[in-house]
């Protein structure tokens, strides 16, 4: 009955076969709450379907669509138009079919998406904001019952107002809003369910573990301190168990984990030495802090068989890292990456172009920092355009941060795309150093 979307948003040319992904983890652990009450459900991952063009895709869709009545749909900024696109061709099928959005992006505009749809088509009929697995499981519940039982939806309109964390329009057109902050307790959290993923064109050959929600760092382009209000670390036993479970699909070779795997430091060496302990031999990555990375904690790293570290440098000027909460010291990043690459571990580097305080003068001290850094050629480097993501200090503070706003089409927000200019870079000079930075980047 509910069937669970993750949109394609690869092109073809950017998807490694070889390397096939999980898709979005919110829908694995969706499923997973989902299954372990019974609730009969499904995932789609139209990542799968890469090598069909557009009317190929929507076919498939409408084939795949057919057994169920409620959807659920993941959406980030830059996918929201493909969300939108799969949510017409749901309401198309069946218009009483149920449209459920969910992610960053519709967490922090649900008011005017909403307000949008009721004014133009009546795709969506609820959005769940923030983390959705207690708000999903009570509003299919709901909906299960509505179905069943040949209610109106209207019948049930005061039940749904009392679930916390959704929106929605109701019969009369009014926006009703339980925004009550819900957080998901991680020690209850089922693994995620990867068992419910189709292998009918690719293996998922590479598995992302999520190990905490949430960041106690306050970077103006990132919107997860504000999805997630407290950060929380899961416990070393789950992740093991979640290792294990991959292992155990026997189609996985490699493992992400994510977000800053350092944040708590007396985590960190637990669960280095959880592999060590374990005997766990599949090779992995993670994205860390490493302006904080010790040459001891880089030779555990090593020991517990760290294929790739992925750190943020965004830039080498601390004014412009300070004004943007990036509170990280270079010449520690540089001291970090010295150790990492001691002990012969890849690092993947990521810089960003035009944060408020940028100048010409800022970029060219991060270009000659980056050809000082210990790099080699096992090394990446990548260079990404400032993006105010709803949710990020960027987008609910751009007056504050003096930046104006030139590009409102969301699809392009995908930190390849000059959003916004600053009193110091215009779309001119913008263009002229990110064509010099991703020159760099190639070239590395």
């Amino acid at each position: 009955m509910i069937l669970l979307i993750n949109p394609k948003t690869s092109k073809s040319s950017e998807v490694q076969r070889k390397f096939f992904r999980d898709p979005n983890l919110g829908i694995l652990y969706l499923a997973a709450v989902l299954d372990s009450n019974n609730i009969p459900v499904d995932i789609l991952d139209l990542e799968q379907y890469l090598d069909l063009d557009e009317i190929e895709l929507k076919k498939v869709i409408g084939e795949k669509i057919s057994a169920y009545k409620i959807f659920g749909v993941t959406s980030l900024t830059n996918t929201f138009h493909l969300v939108l696109d799969l949510a017409k061709i749901i309401k198309e099928q069946d218009r009483n079919n149920f449209v459920v959005l969910g992610g960053p992006h519709v967490t922090f505009m649900y008011k005017e998406i909403l307000e949008n749809d009721f004014k133009t088509e009546n795709l969506i009929d609820f959005i769940c904001i923030g983390e959705s697995e207690n708000s999903f499981l009570k509003l299919v519940k709901l909906l299960i019952f509505q179905i069943s039982n040949s209610k109106n939806l209207a019948d049930i309109e005061d039940n749904l107002s009392s679930i916390q964390g959704i929106a929605f329009n109701n019969s009369k057109g009014n926006l009703i809003v339980n925004n009550a902050v819900i957080t998901t307790d991680l020690k209850r959290l089922p693994l995620p369910a990867r068992y419910k993923l189709s292998h009918e064109y690719y293996y998922y050959t590479v598995a992302n573990v999520i190990v905490n929600r949430g960041c106690p760092n306050q970077c103006s382009f990132c919107s997860r301190q504000k999805l997630f209000k407290k950060t929380k670390i899961r416990s070393i036993e789950s992740i093991l168990s979640e290792i294990r479970d991959i292992i155990s699909m026997q189609t996985y070779s490699y493992i992400n984990f994510y977000d800053n795997i350092n944040i708590n430091r007396e985590f960190f060496r637990g669960f280095c030495k959880m592999f060590i302990q374990n005997k766990i031999e599949i090779p992995w990555g993670c994205e860390l802090r490493v302006d904080v990375i010790s040459e001891e904690e880089a030779r555990l790293l090593k020991k517990a068989g760290c294929r790739l570290i992925a750190t943020g440098i965004e830039s080498a000027d601390i004014e412009v890292l300070e004004k943007n909460f990036k509170y990280q010291d270079p010449s520690k990043v540089k001291n970090g990456i010295l150790s990492l690459k001691k002990h012969k571990i890849p690092v993947q580097a990521y810089f960003v172009l035009g944060l408020p305080g940028e100048t010409e003068d800022t970029f060219n001290k991060t270009i000659d920092y980056i050809g000082k850094l210990p790099l080699d050629k096992g090394d990446k480097i990548n260079y990404f355009v400032a993006t105010p993501y709803p949710g990020s200090q960027l987008w609910d503070q751009r007056e504050n941060f003096g930046i104006e706003i030139i590009e409102y089409d969301f699809s392009k927000y995908d930190c390849n795309h000059i959003i916004f200019e600053t009193p110091d870079l215009n779309l001119i000079k913008l263009e002229k150093l990110y064509s010099i930075a991703k020159k760099i980047e190639l070239d590395f």
